[in-house]
């Protein structure tokens, strides 16, 4: 048996079926989606192939007919981010500009909270190893539910968002 592969088909069952993006904010035409499925091929780490979903549970019931792949999981989740990242309205529609304005897409994040304390008040977060390195990419995947589950399946892979250790995290 093969390993299922991202396909662009897929992705764009993805936009319609889980993005829940409106045709007439995105025809399928559109070149953006070609560009947001390409771009995240080229960035997931090929390795998350090899982690397949179960196709059926120990008493036999079938879990993943469709013979998903959390490397397809991750491939769609990161096109997805990418595509509200940069994909613009179609005139007369503002649908991802309200979606990046919700979201704070624009605004910029150095990095994430620590600590944060008033007079009164006071609140500390531990921030994970693999935050530490995080990339300003990796910062502005944390806007978006997609961006969030893709560095959740990259960071499962090891600890850093390429799964190796030493260096950054998330760059080329």
């Amino acid at each position: 048996m093969t390993t299922p592969q991202p396909t662009l088909a897929g992705f764009m069952a993805f936009i319609t079926n889980v993005m829940k993006v409106p045709p007439s904010a995105l025809p399928p035409t559109s070149p953006f989606i070609r560009y947001a499925f390409a771009n995240a091929l080229a960035i997931v780490n090929p390795s998350l192939q090899a982690v397949c979903i179960p196709d059926h549970d120990a008493a036999g019931v079938s879990l993943n007919s469709g013979g998903w792949t959390i490397y397809a999981e991750a491939v769609y989740n990161l096109a997805a981010h990418n595509l509200i990242e940069y994909t613009p309205d179609q005139p007369g529609f503002r649908w991802f500009e309200k979606l990046r304005k919700k979201l704070n897409m624009n605004g910029f994040v150095s990095g994430v909270v620590q600590a944060t304390s008033d007079e009164s008040t006071s609140v500390s977060m531990v921030v994970q190893e693999a935050a530490k390195n995080f990339t300003l990419m990796n910062l502005q995947q944390m806007k978006t539910p997609y961006g969030r589950t893709y560095l959740g399946f990259a960071q499962s892979y090891g600890p850093t968002t390429w799964g190796i250790t030493g260096g950054g995290g998330g760059g080329w």
